[in-house]
């Protein structure tokens, strides 16, 4: 059964229109991975930061506990 050339076309049209919708979707996640990494890259930082910050706080009230008046 021979098919025309406006049902190859309507084919050819599906196929190049479900790629696109793909690509889409892959860059799209692709982005939202990216964002989500340097999230949690920025709350891993500021955890650091804290961390050093409390480490800092206990050393500096050691240091004043063992200084004579």
């Amino acid at each position: 059964m021979p098919v025309t050339d406006e049902e190859v076309t309507d084919v050819n049209f599906a196929l190049i229109a479900t790629q696109i919708k793909r690509d889409e979707r892959d860059a799209k996640r692709r982005h939202l991975q990216r964002q989500g990494t340097r999230s949690l890259m920025f709350a891993g930082m500021i955890l650091l930061v804290l961390n050093f910050l409390f480490c800092l706080a206990y050393v500096m009230l050691n240091l004043a506990d063992q200084t004579p008046l």
